[in-house]
């Protein structure tokens, strides 16, 4: 049986992308539109089982779109459900409307949507046996309009005939990391995908499409081994400096994961932990990245470091987490304009909430709030990476715990 259709309507490529890649997955076929009219247009061309749809776009808002649908008579009858990232009560502006099913709030995991979208077709749709529908089982990619605006290389990209001399490259541009690592993962390739982005280098060491491990130059310093060895609770802070000051006083060129195992330091499970943590922030940070350069080798075998991390982490799993942080980050940038920004705490609000209630890393970054520290320097103060750091400041701003710092007035 081939997959229900899906429509989704939204302005967020990220989003788009996001929901794409899971449903499709998942075994459906999945149409997109970029705004109100163009989604109409082609629910009165597909006649899709289900929509997703926006709540805010660029000409229409979603419930006018919902009742330029209700409508019409061979559309009346599909279920829709609304993804806002607002925050605002919507129920009583869909209430009226008999053709919205269901209301999901941004940013929301991709296993958490597909359950939704199941459970609607479930509802709405029976088999002629009268049995439930299911999504299909089979599921299938389709990466042969990826590279329209650059007909030299997607002939390169999608050349069944890739040898172990030739070289894949392009422009993140054009193509986004999530499709070349999705197209490698389908081909089943072994190799090492390198990224430029400014002075940022990282290379992907992959495994029959699987990807084992990740280096980087010219990164922050929330992307180094030693922070997420900290955070973790594998070692602490002052034990990886001493490490590292005998490594050096000893001459010794051996990665730092391999000192510290050989020293009795850290356990290998520990570190393979860490250099797993490791690697899928160094992937999520590449998908932010909407310029630069991309480079895929082919080789029979991979570098002693790459081989003996084997991680053989699922592009598509990692990149569903990714898009899915990415899309949050665009919704935390709207409160965090910038990491110059520095907070206060609100001590009565917290008094009347109770510190206790707090989350140990959220009790740590409210400590850090002292209305001089940027949020640039509690995440160096805190060991934890920026996305973290973010995560928390948004949740404790929604919640009122802490408030921008304003700049007194002169008068």
């Amino acid at each position: 049986m081939s997959g229900q259709t899906i429509l989704v309507i939204d302005d967020s490529p990220t989003i788009l992308k996001l929901v794409e890649l899971s449903l499709t997955k998942a075994g459906y076929h999945v149409v997109t539109a970029e705004n109100g009219e163009s989604g109409i247009e082609a629910a009165q061309s597909c006649r899709p089982d289900v929509i997703l749809l926006d709540y805010l776009l660029p000409d229409l808002k979603g419930d006018d779109v919902c009742r330029a649908l209700s409508t019409q008579a061979t559309l009346a009858d599909i279920p829709i459900i609304v993804m806002s990232a607002k925050g605002e009560e919507l129920g009583e502006c869909f209430s009226v409307l008999s053709n919205v099913v269901n209301i999901v709030s941004k940013p929301f995991a991709p296993e958490a949507l597909l359950a939704v979208v199941v459970h609607t077709l479930q509802a709405n749709r029976q088999s002629p046996e009268g049995e439930p529908a299911q999504p299909a089982s089979d599921s299938h990619l389709d990466f042969s309009a990826l590279l329209a605006e650059s007909e030299s290389q997607k002939s390169a990209l999608l050349d069944p005939s890739l040898t172990l001399d030739a070289a894949l490259a392009g422009d993140l541009s054009i193509i986004s990391i999530a499709d070349v690592l999705l197209l490698l993962q389908d081909r089943g390739y072994t190799g090492v995908l390198g990224l430029s982005h400014g002075s940022a280098q990282l290379d992907f060491f992959l495994r029959d499409g699987r990807v084992d491990f990740a280096s980087a130059r010219g990164v922050s310093d929330e992307f180094l081994l030693g922070r997420f060895l900290v955070s973790g609770g594998h070692l602490n802070t002052a034990r990886i400096e001493a490490a590292i000051a005998e490594r050096k006083a000893a001459g010794g060129k051996e990665l730092l994961g391999a000192y510290l195992c050989a020293k009795g330091y850290l356990s290998p499970e520990g570190l393979r932990k860490a250099v797993t943590k490791q690697t899928m922030a160094l992937v999520f940070e590449s998908l932010r990245w909407g310029t630069g350069r991309f480079a895929f080798h082919v080789r029979g075998d991979l570098p002693p470091s790459a081989r003996e991390a084997s991680l053989g982490l699922p592009a598509d799993s990692l990149i569903l987490e990714g898009l899915r942080r990415v899309e949050e980050w665009r919704i935390i940038e709207q409160e965090i304009g910038n990491f110059d920004m520095t907070f206060v705490r609100n001590e009565d609000k917290l008094q009347n909430f109770g510190r206790g209630k707090l989350l140990r890393e959220e009790a740590h970054i409210v400590d850090l709030v002292n209305g001089k520290n940027t949020v640039r320097e509690i995440v160096t103060a805190s060991r934890l990476g920026s996305y973290e750091v973010s995560q928390i400041l948004f949740r404790l701003l929604r919640g009122k715990l802490i408030r921008r710092r304003v700049a007194p007035i002169s008068v």
